[in-house]
């Protein structure tokens, strides 16, 4: 039989504020440090003997007052209108079980509730006969992580502390949404260590208790309001600045923001940042693709005095590329123009026709992404802006060989043509660095329009 150690510390004490601190302790002094308990069962109460330990997590908004206990039905899980019914307004809306189930082959298994699903997690196979496999990814390069739900001898269910990241923050702070946990559980026992208590309610200030007491056994319901331990994530913060999109203001890193739907922000690197990405990453239109595997992209707008991640986009990274990269942060002068005009209209104004706001080079990326990016991948094309004549060579010498459109196809009376062929074949580089870019951005200009008819 499994021990009951958290009713053995129960039955020794005999008031509310106890019973309290106790149900805290067990969140607070709980020791793996990714994991805290979702669900614990504990004893056995019959009619005539015995006692038993429920608890249960729930995820509430930090605005809704604790006005009674059980904010949510065991497992319930449920998309609620918040509205407002007889002068009482409905906060179900606000309130989410952490676990809840799912039917799969004539059983239930235990699920993080839908609603806290983000792209982090993944699922698996349902090998096991308890609760989901899923897993939370680290890094967004990573196939698997840690698993999100599991299970130890003496607690039935825990989850892991991360999947909580996005939903609670510090009241005080500008990063949103602003939710808290509470363990939500019920007590009942024969042994009659609570002397002084009466059948009734009580509310405090960060709980509410119900009490119903007979001779010979006590019945306790309460849900009480408990903090995350170390919580996972702000740990993770990196050493930067944030630009917020809200208010434009510099803010400290959010690290457990993926998805762009809580409050974003924009992260601003110098350029010389490119020399550190372009050896992982391919650099086509507003996108950041890595090397190792093609699946994992990134949006990034690389301008003339920066390059620029949404907060969220950043997140994605490998730490490895971030311990690299941080160092070439900055918050620039104006923070009022950070993105381009391209990512502007594609990720704020909704634009479909964003691309037609690229700059030359990257309506030459755009469209040799969607025609033929798998032979010019082969070729170890990638659109950044040469550093010299060497550069501006060899990025040439693949758009030909990936297009077939050659320089001799243009004007030969063009002093511009006849220096890029001059460049190709090897010919004198003393080319001024402004020169150089814009000799480079005329030359896509040129393709695109040769490629695209």
């Amino acid at each position: 039989m499994k021990p009951n150690k958290y009713i053995e510390k129960l039955k020794q004490i005999d008031t509310l504020s106890d019973l309290i601190k106790q149900i805290k302790l067990i969140f607070e002094n709980f020791e793996d440090d990714n994991y805290i308990p979702a669900i614990i069962e504990e004893g056995s109460f019959t009619i005539d003997h015995g006692e038993d330990l429920y608890v249960k997590l729930v995820l509430k908004h930090q605005t809704i007052e604790i006005n009674e206990t059980w904010l949510k039905d065991n497992m319930a899980f449920g998309l609620d209108e918040p509205t407002t019914i007889t002068d009482e307004v409905n906060e179900a809306a606000f309130i989410h079980n952490i676990i809840t189930y799912r039917k799969y082959k004539s059983r239930n298994l235990y699920q993080l509730n839908p609603l806290l699903i983000s792209d982090q997690i993944n699922e698996y196979e349902y090998t096991n006969s308890d609760y989901v496999n899923a897993f939370f990814n680290d890094e967004y390069s990573n196939l698997q992580g840690l698993p999100v739900l599991k299970s130890t001898n003496d607690i039935k269910l825990l989850v892991l502390k991360k999947v909580f990241n996005s939903y609670i923050n510090d009241p005080e702070s500008n990063i949103y949404p602003k939710f808290e946990l509470v363990a939500e559980f019920e007590y009942r026992t024969h042994n009659n260590h609570f002397v002084d208590l009466k059948s009734e309610s009580n509310k405090l200030t960060d709980a509410f208790l119900k009490v119903d007491k007979a001779d010979n056994k006590i019945y306790i319901l309460g849900s009480i309001k408990i903090s995350l331990p170390n919580k996972e994530g702000k740990q993770n913060s990196r050493n930067i600045q944030v630009i917020d999109l809200g208010d434009f203001k510099a803010r400290n890193h959010n690290p457990g923001h993926y998805n762009g739907d809580t409050i974003e922000g924009f992260i601003c690197f110098k350029p010389e940042v490119l020399n550190v990405l372009k050896d992982f990453y391919y650099f086509y239109d507003l996108q950041m693709i890595d090397k190792n595997n093609l699946e994992n992209s990134y949006l990034v707008d690389v301008l003339k005095d920066k390059v620029v991640f949404w907060e969220a986009e950043y997140n994605k990274l490998p730490t490895s590329i971030k311990d690299k990269i941080d160092k070439y942060n900055f918050v620039p002068q104006n923070t009022k123009s950070i993105i381009s005009p391209a990512m502007s209209a594609m990720q704020l104004e909704v634009d479909w026709n964003w691309d037609q706001k690229l700059t030359p080079e990257y309506l030459l990326a755009n469209l040799i992404r969607e025609r033929a990016f798998n032979r010019a991948i082969d070729l170890g094309l990638s659109f950044i802006e040469p550093q010299n004549a060497a550069d501006l060579k060899e990025f040439i010498i693949k758009i030909e060989s990936l297009t077939n459109i050659r320089l001799e196809r243009f004007n030969l009376n063009s002093e511009e043509v006849r220096q890029l062929i001059n460049i190709r074949d090897g010919g004198s580089w003393d080319i001024p660095s402004a020169d150089l870019k814009l000799l480079y951005l005329k030359y896509c200009y040129a393709i695109q329009m040769e490629y695209r008819k």
